[in-house]
């Protein structure tokens, strides 16, 4: 992907990627796939200041899953 493609990917908050995926492998697994990442993304904002060393390890896994 090229850094224009990223970019356009980007602001339209993954589009690009989400049109890839289906044409690959199919609008079920695409679902399954962002579904995914989305729950990964509100596990990640979890993560408060106050928050105990159990929700920062969870926050920090969540986050490392997505990269």
């Amino acid at each position: 992907m090229t850094k224009l493609e990223r970019l356009a990917d980007w602001l339209s908050g993954g589009a690009l990627t989400r049109a890839r995926w289906v044409a690959l492998r199919g609008e079920n697994f695409a679902e399954k796939l962002w579904k995914a990442e989305d729950t990964l993304r509100a596990i990640a904002a979890m993560e408060t200041p106050g928050a105990n060393a159990t929700v920062r390890r969870m926050a920090r896994i969540a986050r490392e899953a997505m990269d």
